[in-house]
């Protein structure tokens, strides 16, 4: 229904355990990534209203950060896509990478977040010369790699938004890494808790746009286990895989069934090719109204800003399958 459903290799993910030959237009709009708040609301804002029969699909009804009994509109909880990966290469071995990876807060396209100095001396300091994973909204500086680099550090980067293969190198860094740090608690966080990696918080209390310094207090506050000292790995992870929602996983007839991969339907796809990115515009220009109580971090910014990057809000080709050897691909070094 809309190009946020395949972003990081969440649809190909889902296509391959769900038995699918390729990657197809789904039914509602999916969760993309962990929220301390309510996806509804920080994910879905753009689409107030679905069409008849379309789903909000959601990674978990057991999150701390928000209640899905408090939402005005229903969700349907099928686990995160992160969750049928790891299931998926279970029995494939993965070489320990013997050092930290780090994976900053990251850039958005409207929002621009203070340098990394801090953490970057910081994480030499307390773990020696890391693996730091940048997002692609941070490839394009030079001066974010120098800072990486300039303290001994390797950037190496999961891909682009719409790779197929991004979750595929998120998952071999985080159960390869002899643990996982950020400035922020984030998706990546989750995902390694939930493998079992330790992880650590260093350098927190961020600023973010229009959110300024909520978010980092808000997980303070909700999940205090992940900013203790040497906080015990078999409690986080179980915290994680509920926030992961394991508890609502799905088999494979179901999952289909959830996506309206069951049958040949045209709706999700004109929706992905017009109705969708003509509804983002009009909410972009207030043409439209958004989900009340809208938790971005890019409000307030000038609709031109979007124009900056003006393809990538556009639909483009759906993603590849993956290949059974490119499950858990190496990670990318950007040039720089």
């Amino acid at each position: 229904m809309d190009i946020q459903n395949h972003y990081y290799g969440h649809s190909a993910v889902l296509a391959l355990y769900a038995a699918q030959r390729s990657v197809r237009h789904i039914d509602g709009l999916l969760q993309h990534g962990w929220t301390v708040a309510s996806p509804v609301r920080v994910h879905f804002a753009d689409f107030p209203t679905l069409p008849r029969g379309a789903r909000r699909l959601v990674w978990s009804h057991q999150a701390r950060g928000w209640d899905p009994g408090e939402e005005s509109a229903p969700t349907t909880p099928i686990g995160a896509p992160f969750l049928y990966l790891s299931a998926l290469t279970a029995s494939i071995p993965v070489e320990p990478l013997g050092t930290a990876v780090a994976f900053p807060v990251h850039d958005t396209r409207l929002v621009k977040i203070a340098q990394d100095d801090v953490l970057a001396r910081e994480l030499a300091e307390r773990e020696g010369p890391s693996i730091v994973c940048l997002h692609p909204e941070d490839l394009d500086s030079p001066v974010r790699l120098r800072t990486w680099q300039e303290q001994g550090h390797r950037v190496v980067s999961a891909g682009q938004r719409r790779d197929p293969l991004f979750l595929g190198r998120i998952l071999r860094l985080v159960r390869g890494a002899r643990s996982v740090v950020s400035n922020q608690l984030s998706t990546a966080v989750i995902y390694a808790a939930a493998e079992g990696t330790p992880t650590a918080l260093h350098a927190t209390g961020i600023s973010i746009g229009a959110l300024g310094t909520s978010t980092a207090e808000r997980t303070q506050r909700l999940w205090p286990e992940f900013h203790a000292q040497d906080a015990n790995v078999d409690l986080l992870r179980g915290i994680a895989r509920a926030e992961l929602g394991a508890a609502h996983l799905r088999e494979p007839d179901e999952l289909r069934e959830i996506l309206g991969w069951d049958r040949c339907a045209l709706r999700p796809a004109a929706s992905y090719w017009a109705g969708a990115p003509l509804r983002k515009a009009g909410a972009v220009l207030g043409v439209f109204d958004r989900a009340e109580g809208a938790a971005d971090a890019g409000a307030g910014v000038s609709p031109l800003t979007f124009l900056r990057h003006p393809l990538s809000h556009l639909p483009g080709r759906l993603p590849r399958l993956p290949g059974d050897h490119e499950l858990l691909p190496n990670p990318l070094s950007p040039v720089g």
